[in-house]
């Protein structure tokens, strides 16, 4: 028989709707059934119909008589029959019909049975369909018989007739052979997949052709006009009976033969392309199941020669059987002994993780993680050296671990950046460790594994943040490298997050101490701002101020000259004197808010503060013991406004012997030293006096602001010092305690060395 191939999966992978439909049709393509057997089936379903009339039908070919006639001589049911007539009154017609159409299927599907490239096993198929025929025909006998015996046992099990069964179960793979019939090249990818993969045939067959043999059958048997109860057996008998259809037309025959089929692929006759292990038909009792799988070599013998294979003895079925299933216990064994190796190696690779996690407790950091993956490493390698290594751009250095065999705990070693590294390509599988590792790195584990020992490295995938491995030195397991890959992942996946940990604590300490500098400029500007509304007030001040006041002095002045008066003179002078003093003050004040730019030089520090010393010492302020300079050797030169310093200094000094007072002894220590780093001065001024409470030190440089009563002062000494040094580009800073005194210190910028 030929078949037009409009479609072959093999060469259209991902069978879309639309080819399952072409496929389908294409089964529908094939020949109707021979007329002898569709004849048959007419006269098999009409009542009308007698044991004469299909004696006739079967007489008509030669073939088919041969065999009926063997098949009564065989079943010792009929020794002396001699024509098909009796052979038929013998056998029944259910008997002649499931022969006759279980022939003339078999003899319509053998065309290929000879060719020796196929993979598809014909005779194992049509063993296994005859061995589940035989099997449903020997169920529907004992269920038959035990229903004799005790009537109330009817409900709920089939009442299907022998013969009946016969044909539903050697029936129900028909979509086998259609499927290796119409697409011999991709049933032959199926059954190499399903002996490959130890798959379920049907599952690789939706894989391939969008539908399975059940659905296959079942439309050819549409196709072919058979009875509804072997269309429903053949779509239906892979389906268990929780998940049968309840509104079919012959639910218990599909349970029959799903039992059937299942009892015959437990004892492994033939060819049925199902690994999955069964545990065999839940709708048999033990009594019977037992009693069938006795039965059954004999029933196949008798059922085989009739059916066109080969002569079956029933010795050759169980020796089949007792092959096959010793093959498939071996082929178990295997795999449950692989299985248990993986299981012990995947408990081997659990341990190492938790022991790695127990050891991490939380602790994010790139020591601890390399120090649990080497921990991790070792109970998976106990007989070789187990190493790690991570190299971290962020913290510009590479950290190794090691655990030589016998020591007690692996240590962590710390590597400059520049000394160690990675100089090869970091690939997904081991490399000899020389091929990846820098020669310091290298030389490190060797130094610790000795040269004996061959290393190997194993990189770990750190998405391109990190240089990091696993390196081993000695004897690895060819099966540890799954062990070791999963190790690898979990350990790449800490040391990114140690590396993001790290990045996230650099970047909130430089976020703290950005919103330090911010809040310190904020108090900054707002000083700024405070000085800036100052210089306006004094600018408008003395603008408003000085013509008036200088009327007032010319006045008064002319009012004492000229008038003889002594108290009127000496009125009109106290006048003067204090418009003098208030236009000192307005002048002050312009001084404060808008000073003179400076002219900053380079200068000695030493010989300015020795010169400001004698001049105060020359104003009986202070004696030459109290008054006291240390200065550091080799100063750096100040670049500065000389001038405006000196006032710096002379407003720092008089607030200092003021806040002394009549504290005895008194102590001036002025001392200097050079921060070289910052290219700046540090000047502190230290004394004894009664110091300030810290509300008064740190509003102690604003400006107008006094602790002292109203009238002593006005407030500008220190505002005016913080000012010069801001505008030389200096600071000013106190630290004060109460009755121990006031340290000022003062920062200058130093001049380039030349």
């Amino acid at each position: 028989m030929a078949a037009t191939h409009v479609l072959d999966p093999a060469d259209s992978p991902g069978v879309t709707p639309a080819q399952v439909e072409l496929i389908l049709s294409q089964i529908e393509s094939l020949p109707t059934l021979p007329a002898v057997a569709a004849r048959l089936l007419e006269m098999t379903l009409d009542d009308r119909s007698g044991t004469g009339e299909i004696a006739a039908l079967v007489e008509s070919d030669p073939s088919l008589s041969a065999r009926i006639l063997s098949l009564v001589r065989r079943s010792h049911i009929g020794s002396d029959a001699q024509t098909v007539g009796r052979a038929v009154v013998l056998l029944g017609a259910d008997a002649v019909r499931s022969l006759v159409l279980g022939v003339q299927i078999f003899e319509l599907f053998s065309h290929r049975a000879e060719q020796a490239d196929s993979r598809f096993d014909r005779v194992g198929f049509w063993r296994h369909s005859l061995a589940v025929g035989c099997a449903a025909r020997l169920i529907a006998e004992q269920r038959i018989a035990n229903l004799a015996r005790a009537p109330a046992a009817r409900m709920g099990w089939p009442l299907a007739r022998p013969e009946e069964a016969f044909v539903c179960g050697l029936l129900h793979d028909l979509g086998k052979v259609v499927f290796d019939a119409c697409f011999p090249k991709s049933y032959d990818r199926v059954v190499e997949r399903v002996e490959a993969r130890h798959a379920d045939i049907a599952d690789v067959e939706r894989g391939v052709f969008g539908v399975d043999h059940a659905v296959a059958g079942h439309r050819l048997a549409l196709h072919w006009k058979l009875p509804t109860v072997i269309a429903e057996c053949i779509w239906l008998h892979h389906h268990t009976p929780a998940s049968t259809p309840t509104r079919i037309a012959f639910p218990d025959h599909v349970r029959l033969v799903q039992a059937a089929d299942r009892l015959v692929r437990q004892m492994r006759i033939g060819y049925s392309g199902t690994h999955s292990l069964d545990p065999g038909p839940d709708d048999l009792d033990e009594e019977t199941a037992s009693k069938v799988m006795v039965e059954l070599p004999e029933a196949i013998e008798l059922r085989a020669e009739a059916l066109g294979l080969r002569e079956i003895t029933s010795r050759e079925v169980i020796h089949e059987t007792l092959v096959r299933t010793n093959a498939e216990l071996a082929r178990l064994n295997a795999a449950l002994t692989l299985a248990n190796r993986d299981l012990e190696r995947r408990g081997r690779t659990l341990d190492a993780l938790c022991a790695a996690h127990r050891r991490l407790d939380g602790d994010c950091r790139h020591e601890t993680v390399v120090q649990a993956l080497v921990q991790a490493v070792r109970i998976l390698a106990p007989d070789a050296g187990v190493g790690a290594f991570v190299s971290s751009p962020t913290r510009q250095l590479t950290l190794v671990g090691l655990d030589a065999i016998g020591q007690a705990h692996p240590r962590v070693e710390v590597l400059a950046a520049g000394a160690a590294g990675v100089v090869g390509a970091l690939g997904s599988g081991p490399a000899p460790a020389e091929a990846l590792l820098s020669p310091p790195l290298l030389d490190r584990f060797t130094s610790v594994f000795g040269q004996r020992s061959p290393l190997r490295c194993w990189p770990l995938s750190c998405q391109g943040r990190l240089s990091a491995g696993i390196v081993t030195g000695g004897p690895i397991a060819d099966d540890l490298e799954p062990a070791l890959r999963t190790i690898g992942a979990w350990a790449a996946s800490w040391l990114n997050n140690a590396e993001s940990a790290f990045v996230a604590r650099q970047l909130t300490e430089e976020l703290a101490e950005i919103n330090r500098r911010f809040v310190s400029s904020q108090a900054e500007v707002a000083r700024m701002r405070s000085l800036t509304m100052v210089g306006e007030m004094a600018a408008g001040a003395a603008h408003e101020l000085n013509n008036p006041l200088a009327v007032i002095s010319g006045r008064a002045q002319l009012l004492a000259r000229d008038n003889a008066d002594e108290e009127t003179r000496k009125a009109a002078q106290t006048i003067a004197d204090h418009a003098h003093r208030a236009s000192a003050i307005v002048s002050e004040l312009m001084e404060f808010a808008k000073p003179t730019p400076p002219r900053p030089t380079a200068w000695p520090l030493g010989p300015f503060l020795q010169e400001i010393r004698q001049a105060w010492l020359g104003k009986d302020a202070l004696t030459a013991e109290e008054f006291t300079i240390e200065l550091s050797d080799e100063l750096p030169q100040v670049h500065a406004d000389a001038a405006q310093i000196r006032l710096l200094f002379d407003e720092l000094i008089r607030n200092a012997v003021e806040a002394m007072g009549d504290t005895s002894p008194r102590r001036l220590v002025v001392n200097c030293r050079g921060d070289v780093a910052d290219d700046r001065l540090v000047i502190s001024i230290e004394d004894n006096g009664g110091g300030m409470t810290p509300d008064v030190a740190e509003r102690a440089t604003d400006p107008f602001f006094s602790y002292r009563p109203a009238g002593r002062g006005r407030g500008l000494g220190l505002s005016r010092a913080a000012r010069y040094a801001q505008i030389n580009g200096g600071t000013i800073r106190l630290s004060s305690r109460v009755k121990e005194g006031t340290a000022v210190i003062v920062e200058l910028p130093a001049a380039a060395a030349s």
